[in-house]
């Protein structure tokens, strides 16, 4: 299998890290260039999060010449702010390795879910420390992801040409976006008091924009609404759809903490560079795909779906205690070059290829199987 990785040697060492961050996937051998601090990953996701909002009331506000051009750039600022906030700081706290002190790690998963309009802290906790990560329940019909797949019509034994038909259905479904608001709506305002004052202030400050900004409906539909509300519910399904090979029994000869192996890859966002040596015309040709690609597609996946450390997600499963969150890529590398303590890692390249190896393997499962429970 071609190391896709390697084709991006073409470019000048000095971007490499660059590189390593797009695609997910690390070089052999390399180290990290920065390394966060836990304070300091918060701190750069806040900002990240509330400059994309920022930037989207502002385009609206004041609706400047081609403001309809910024406003996507607000989208993608606040949607990369939010997805990591959920999947990184959440998950981290929920582990108990985001700061190392439980109340802190607390705090923070509370403030982060919050500012999404995500589940409550505990909720989520229950669904992915207390359920997900159980080996019993890992990728099952129990594990909570497999459940709401389930309920969306992703169902075994279907053919993969209809699973991905049944995708863009639910996609373009104003019924999938409307129950993922009113539940995690429902679960903020059924939390406890603190909870439910932390919501009720940022629900309260965004709902009275039509009252004194210009243009405040439009404000409160496209810079929070849509981003904060849609989007990000768009991309948790997205993330869901690839992220393991859903209904794949562990294989008994992973012993251990690797029952997770068999069901779970990296997921990268890139694609081979162009070879050296080709006719200009073939060059040329090529050049225009792989940026096009790359711009159009895997930098928008990295950014909004497959955010911080997802693309090496596998990893993650391996050592879920690890400190090494906040340079996950140059870990699981380093865990390669060192010869690896389990079993062989694997790797799919682009979201939709990960999507498509979890449909194909709900093909390949037996079409009663989501009745044996």
């Amino acid at each position: 299998m071609q190391d896709v990785r390697a084709t991006y040697l073409r470019f000048p060492g000095w971007t490499q890290h660059f590189w390593t961050w797009q695609t997910g996937k690390a070089l052999p051998g390399q180290r990290p260039l920065i390394r966060h601090t836990w304070a300091s990953y918060v701190a750069l996701t806040l900002v990240i999060y509330f400059a994309g909002l920022a930037l989207s009331v502002y385009a609206v506000a004041a609706m400047f010449p081609l403001w309809y051009l910024a406003l996507p750039v607000g989208w993608v600022l606040t949607l990369s702010g939010a997805r990591t906030m959920v999947l990184v700081i959440a998950h981290q706290a929920l582990h108990r390795r985001f700061s190392g002190n439980a109340r802190i790690d607390w705090f923070f998963g509370e403030l982060v879910t919050v500012l999404t309009v995500f589940q409550n802290f505990q909720a989520f906790k229950d669904e992915h420390f207390d359920s997900h990560h159980r080996r019993e329940v890992f990728a099952t019909l129990d594990d909570p992801p497999v459940q709401v797949l389930l309920g969306l019509g992703f169902l075994p034994g279907v053919a993969k040409a209809r699973q991905w038909r049944r995708a863009w259905q639910v996609f373009l479904s104003p019924r999938f976006y409307w129950l993922g608001f009113y539940d995690r709506a429902k679960c903020n305002v059924l939390t406890g008091v603190w909870r439910r004052a932390g919501f009720a202030l940022w629900a309260g400050f965004w709902l009275s924009t039509p009252f004194w900004l210009p243009h405040g409906v439009l404000v409160l539909l496209l810079a929070f609404l849509i981003p904060v509300i849609l989007l990000a519910q768009l991309s948790a399904l997205l993330d869901k759809l690839g992220e393991h090979a859903w209904l794949t029994p562990p294989n008994p000869d992973h012993a251990g903490k690797f029952y997770t192996v068999e069901a779970t890859s990296a997921r990268y966002c890139g694609s081979p560079v162009p070879a050296r040596g080709t006719p200009l015309g073939e060059q040329t040709v090529a050049w225009a795909r792989w940026i096009a690609s790359t711009v159009l597609y895997h930098l928008p996946c990295r950014l909004t779906v497959i955010v911080g450390d997802l693309p090496n997600h596998d990893y993650h499963h391996r050592y879920p205690a690890t400190p090494e969150w906040t340079v996950a890529a140059y870990a699981r590398q380093g865990d390669i070059d060192e010869g690896p303590e389990g079993p062989p890692y694997s790797e799919v390249w682009g979201m939709g290829a990960a999507i498509g190896r979890v449909l194909a393997r709900l093909e390949e499962v037996p079409p009663d199987a989501s009745m044996a429970r």
